[in-house]
């Protein structure tokens, strides 16, 4: 019953504005090393590549060029942090606009169910309907998407996200068992 406690009424307990981040020791490391291996491996194909060198010696650079610019894209392209306040919820990311989605715009949370499992945020910004997705992995998930919740009682939810968010009758329930 203890982790159930934390996730109720958590935008009362935490107050506002709240940020929630990745690790930005890891992510910055990550970002630097990858920097550092492109850098390094351009340096070699121009400096110790040449004519006499073995397909192997030159196929090397370039797979390490293409996994360490995948990590960079994927840390500086996804969402770094995610600020909560009175009126709106904030993805933030490193290299990207942030977006901003205001409490009463958001119509709909659901699982999206492609490669890489994530949430679907749709929200209605002027006339058009738009949607946002990020990753589950994300740090304190459950808790983020159950301040979504209770910040938006009109928002509708799919199957996966009806489990994973605490309802008001097991609110009500953990709150009888407390006292």
């Amino acid at each position: 019953m203890k982790k159930i406690d934390n996730l109720i009424d958590i935008n009362k307990r935490k107050g506002f504005p709240r940020v929630y981040r990745f690790n930005q020791f890891l992510r910055w490391f990550v970002i630097i090393f990858a920097l550092a291996a492109i850098v390094y491996s351009v340096w070699i194909i121009f400096n110790m590549i040449d004519a006499d060198s073995s397909k192997f010696q030159k196929i090397v650079p370039f797979v390490i060029i293409f996994l360490a610019g995948n990590s960079l894209m994927r840390n500086l392209f996804n969402v770094n942090s995610i600020l909560f306040t009175e009126e709106k919820v904030v993805f933030r990311y490193l290299a990207r606009k942030s977006v901003k989605i205001y409490w009463n715009s958001l119509k709909k949370m659901e699982l999206n169910k492609s490669k890489q499992r994530a949430v679907k945020l749709l929200y209605q910004e002027g006339e058009e309907e738009k949607s946002f997705i990020f990753i589950l992995s994300f740090p304190n998930i459950l808790e983020i998407l159950n301040s979504i919740a209770e910040m938006c009682p009109q928002l509708e939810f799919d199957e996966f996200m009806e489990k994973i968010i605490i309802s008001d009758k097991e609110k009500l329930r953990n709150r009888k068992n407390t006292y």
